[in-house]
């Protein structure tokens, strides 16, 4: 009887307000929706970055979109813990060769400005959800070791990746503590790997033993 009333309370409500169009479709997204949408493809030439969907999917897009502007964080829970899967499959792997491995969980900063503008940090949301299930403490969350130094123009679609890589060239610093740490690097989206690729380099020149990228999608 509850639910019901729940539910035509909530019908009431959308016929009033009717919600935005990608709120009501991750609204809507389940495990068994999740399931149904493409695995994304790898980044070309970059085995090292791993995302979890194909972005070209309307339900992919929905839910970065509500991600990074409205900071809806309703499919993280079961993102979170997708995401954790590849993680330790991947450390697992690692672990076989080198068993005095550390890992640290680095989520893609933003600068000081964009977070004034926006307020949060996307990539830090994804990355706490994945910290969720991380009950046995195999993962540092380190985001303060890693820094955007440099406030750089938002990534357009219509640049080329020599443009991309020319913005964000010197954007990131990093602390020397992540010196012969494994890092996991966390974002929402790969387009042409550019961020990521940066990102990767400056914690390589800081001493890390390897970098890795997990993003929602490509």
């Amino acid at each position: 009887m509850l639910k019901t009333v729940k539910n035509l309370f909530e019908l009431l409500i959308d016929t009033i307000l009717p919600p935005r169009t990608n709120f009501a479709i991750v609204k809507k997204l389940d495990e068994k929706a999740f399931s149904a949408i493409p695995e994304g493809a790898r980044v070309e030439g970059m085995t090292w970055i791993h995302p979890l969907f194909a972005y070209k999917d309307k339900r992919v897009q929905a839910v970065i979109w509500e991600l990074k502007y409205k900071e809806n964080t309703l499919p993280l829970e079961y993102l979170g813990r997708l995401l954790y899967e590849e993680i330790i499959a991947l450390i697992s792997d690692v672990a076989l060769f080198d068993g005095e491995a550390k890992f640290l969980l680095v989520p893609i900063p933003i600068s000081g400005e964009r977070r004034t503008e926006r307020g949060y940090n996307q990539s830090e949301l994804i990355a706490k959800a994945i910290l969720e299930n991380d009950t046995e403490h195999v993962l540092l969350y380190t985001p303060q070791w890693f820094a955007k130094i440099k406030d750089t123009p938002a990534q357009s679609h219509s640049q080329s990746k020599q443009e991309r890589m020319k913005n964000l060239f010197g954007a990131f610093e990093a602390d020397l503590r992540v010196e012969n740490k494994y890092v996991i690097l966390i974002d929402d989206v790969v387009t042409t790997g550019s961020t990521l690729s940066e990102a990767r380099a400056t914690l390589l020149s800081a001493g890390a033993r390897d970098v890795f990228g997990f993003t929602i999608a490509h």
